[in-house]
């Protein structure tokens, strides 16, 4: 029982560094070669915005944006602005799921959960918990980085050489977004570590009931003696 009690000790331990981890990852997703794709968002970039452009400055556009021209905005616009917004919503719920599984954590250190010899109901429930959210938490960040992923290489960002699209790409201050997939892959990683918190806490589960019940035996077999 001495080594399942240090056992779940530190696991307890290693479960709030990991959520921590996840967090912290979920957070930075946008930043590195990342934070770059933030400059393609569509935010007043309308017929309006873009209107016209002349060229040559004499007055007379040789090249109009949107309507006339849509795969300016469709294809190299329109794309990473529906890909930011998909990535966007699934890192805010990511984010809530992680300060979720926070809060679960730290109750499960009120119920005792770290320290407890043996388990009530309430902490058999806790730990019930534990597991189903901790693998829910780590499929759906798995789940997402990876179609995140697929979809950021669907992405044009490679504009044609054409003059008109090169002016275009600079009056617009539009980067080059490296392709690098390192943070899906810290991602994943993070979440990759949550599902085994799942796995280990499924363990100090089946090893914490089975540890009662041998005491439970042992105990039973001594009031019988005694008797």
């Amino acid at each position: 029982m001495k080594a399942q009690m240090k056992f779940q000790k530190i696991l307890s331990l290693v479960t709030i560094i990991v959520a921590a981890l996840a967090l912290i990852a979920a957070l930075s997703f946008f930043s590195g070669n990342l934070s770059d794709i933030m400059a393609y968002r569509m935010a007043g970039l309308d017929e309006t915005y873009l209107g016209r452009l002349d060229l040559d400055g004499d007055g007379v556009p040789e090249y109009t944006f949107g309507v006339s021209n849509p795969i300016v905005t469709a294809d190299y616009l329109a794309s990473a602005n529906s890909w930011i917004l998909s990535a966007q919503s699934a890192i805010s719920t990511i984010i809530t799921l992680c300060i979720i599984f926070f809060v679960v954590i730290a109750f499960a250190y009120i119920l005792g959960m770290s320290s407890r010899r043996n388990y009530y109901i309430t902490n058999h429930i806790m730990s019930a918990v534990i597991i189903a959210y901790s693998a829910f938490l780590a499929v759906f960040g798995i789940v997402s980085m990876i179609s995140l992923m697929s979809s950021f290489y669907n992405i044009k960002f490679d504009f044609p050489g054409d003059y008109k699209f090169i002016y275009f790409k600079d009056m617009l201050n539009l980067p080059e977004v490296s392709s690098s997939p390192l943070m899906f892959i810290l991602c994943i990683v993070a979440f990759v570590l949550v599902l085994g918190i799942a796995l280990a806490w499924l363990y100090n589960a089946v090893w914490k009931i089975k540890l009662m019940k041998g005491e439970k035996a042992l105990l039973s077999d001594s009031i019988k003696e005694v008797a």
